[in-house]
């Protein structure tokens, strides 16, 4: 059986930008470079606000008790406070420490409850906290304010997928091979749900269709080749481990 680990770790469960192109930059040997957790957005601060920001940087502990002081000198509005807490929690993301980020991800989303992205940005700190049905959850609700949430759909049908719940995942990745028809990752994981519901001619469908859109993933070919070691089409699967190899060397001379 092939070996289908590397998709149901987070690296493989990156964010969808809205042109439909997973986020970050891709090199010649198949890899994302990912791009930095997504930046707040740009409002008009009060000196007060930006001290208080570059303070709770330092001091992320104090946070409850520093913001009740200011909040009682200033009057933050809630939405004030809820940009501290996406802003810490983002300063965190950035640093790859997603368990401390999780707290500030809950306030931002308490303070919020009907900003999706809060949501979105707390499943996938827990993600990487592994709680993975909580994430789901958090993803669901993402998915409740925001039908459309690529991000969203795209993690949650991975997590079905490492928690064996095929038909679900099935169901999200085809919604995203609508709304995404130039991107190869939704048609690569819907390959693997068909594959694992022992549906092997739409697997077989599905990754080639991915490897239409990226030509140079290995593992795309690698997977295909395997595909075809199931219906013993062994001279089919011989082309596509040729390929695995070809593009081995291509990066290897590079």
């Amino acid at each position: 059986m092939e070996n289908s680990n590397a998709l149901e770790q987070g690296g493989d469960l990156e964010e969808l930008s809205e042109n439909g192109r997973p986020e970050g930059k891709k090199n010649r040997a198949g890899n994302r470079k990912h791009a930095s957790p997504p930046k707040s957005d740009e409002i008009s601060q009060p000196p007060t606000m930006f001290y208080l920001h570059s303070l709770l940087l330092f001091s992320g502990r104090l946070l409850h008790r520093v913001l009740g002081f200011y909040n009682s000198l200033f009057d933050f509005k809630s939405s004030d406070k809820a940009t501290i807490y996406r802003n810490i929690s983002n300063q965190y993301i950035n640093r790859g420490l997603h368990e401390k980020a999780l707290q500030y991800l809950k306030e931002w989303s308490r303070l919020e409850p009907s900003n999706p992205d809060a949501h979105y940005h707390r499943g996938i700190a827990l993600i990487s906290g592994g709680d993975l049905k909580a994430a789901i959850r958090s993803f669901d609700r993402t998915l409740k304010l925001s039908p459309n949430h690529k991000g969203a759909l795209y993690r949650r049908s991975g997590l079905y997928l490492k928690s064996k719940d095929y038909d679900k995942a099935v169901a999200d990745l085809k919604k995203l091979v609508k709304m995404l028809p130039e991107n190869p990752k939704p048609l690569y994981l819907l390959a693997i749900a068909f594959d694992r519901m022992d549906e092997v001619d739409k697997a077989v469908s599905a990754m080639k269709k991915a490897i239409a859109l990226d030509s140079e993933e290995i593992k795309y070919y690698q997977h295909l080749g395997f595909l075809y070691e199931r219906q013993e089409d062994h001279k089919q699967a011989a082309k596509c481990f040729s390929r695995v190899m070809e593009l081995q060397r291509e990066q290897d001379e590079e």
